[in-house]
């Protein structure tokens, strides 16, 4: 089975926060740095159908946002001690969602 892997730049603040759950679960995870430009993300758009990071490849699972990717982390990798943080979570993503789902649609 192959490694989860993080698709992500290093100055980018989503992507280390993503970078720091792998490291607190100790998740075996490659890094693939994409290029700055998003014209040139085609292996990006390919696995995710979008440019932007951070995206992770988990075998058949495409996570994308940070905190989703946080939570999958959490979820997978982590011990019962990750419980708390993935309920956490699951409220901000539960909120966010309903305040994107209006600009999406709009």
């Amino acid at each position: 089975m192959s490694h989860p892997r993080l698709f992500h730049r290093w100055k980018c603040p989503w992507c280390a926060a993503a970078r720091q759950a792998a490291g607190n679960v100790e998740a075996p995870v490659a890094f693939v740095e994409v290029p700055r430009n998003r014209v040139d993300r085609d292996e990006l758009e390919a696995v995710s159908g979008q440019r932007r990071v951070p995206v992770l490849v988990d075998g058949d699972t495409v996570v994308v946002g940070s905190q989703r990717i946080v939570r999958h982390f959490y979820a997978t990798y982590g011990d019962d001690s990750f419980t708390r943080s993935i309920a956490e979570l699951d409220l901000e993503i539960a909120a966010l969602e309903t305040i994107e789902r209006p600009i999406l649609d709009g």
